[in-house]
């Protein structure tokens, strides 16, 4: 693992990642998921930003930066900016499905599916796809039945597999009702009734 240099960005030290942990505050250095900051204001999310991308100057290709900083500006709602960090983190990445996952997410820019076009959901699909390809979870299984309900179905497009099918997946592979909640509290999307109903069976 790449050794560098940072300060710490919850409480200022200058600490090195030779551990994930900051020795001052025990807090996790870098950010690894979206539920992480979702709950940290604004100031609190900026003052990560800043340490993030200060370290970012010398070690602009470090995977675990690159998606720290991805996830702040999502969690910011630069969607754009988020999705370029997600991607620099792709890079030569074969074992962590974070960036990938999360690039989708960005992608989707707290739009419903629908109002996207063709090129951009095919992109989410394979962002999506890598991540599945990379290590399968639920949120995955689960965002790509978003998708192919949301945008093929109502446009009357076939595909396969079928959005039941992921859905399915994901639910068993143990799914849950706060998951979905989470997800589209994340996306700032709205939960489609039908699928509670689905769930539900």
């Amino acid at each position: 693992m790449e050794i560098i240099s940072i300060n710490c960005p919850n409480c200022g030290a200058s600490i090195t990642t030779q551990t994930r942990q900051c020795e001052y505050c025990l807090q996790e250095i870098f950010v690894k998921s979206f539920k992480s900051l979702a709950s940290k204001p604004t100031p609190q999310v900026n003052k990560y930003m800043a340490s993030y991308r200060e370290a970012s100057e010398k070690n602009p290709n470090n995977k675990d930066l690159n998606i720290s900083i991805g996830l702040c500006f999502l969690r910011l709602k630069k969607y754009d900016q988020a999705t370029e960090y997600f991607v620099k983190a792709q890079a030569e990445n074969f074992d962590d499905a974070t960036p990938f996952f999360y690039a989708a997410v960005a992608r989707l820019r707290g739009k419903k599916p629908f109002r996207h076009n063709r090129e951009e959901i095919d992109k989410m699909m394979e962002d999506i796809q890598a991540a599945m390809d990379i290590e399968p979870a639920v949120e995955q299984y689960y965002f790509m039945s978003y998708i192919k309900r949301d945008y093929f179905e109502r446009k009357s497009i076939n595909t396969s597999p079928s959005w039941e099918s992921y859905l399915k997946d994901a639910v068993d592979n143990g799914l849950s009702w706060a998951d979905i909640e989470e997800f589209h509290s994340m996306t700032e999307t709205p939960i489609d009734p039908d699928i509670k109903r689905f769930h539900a069976n």
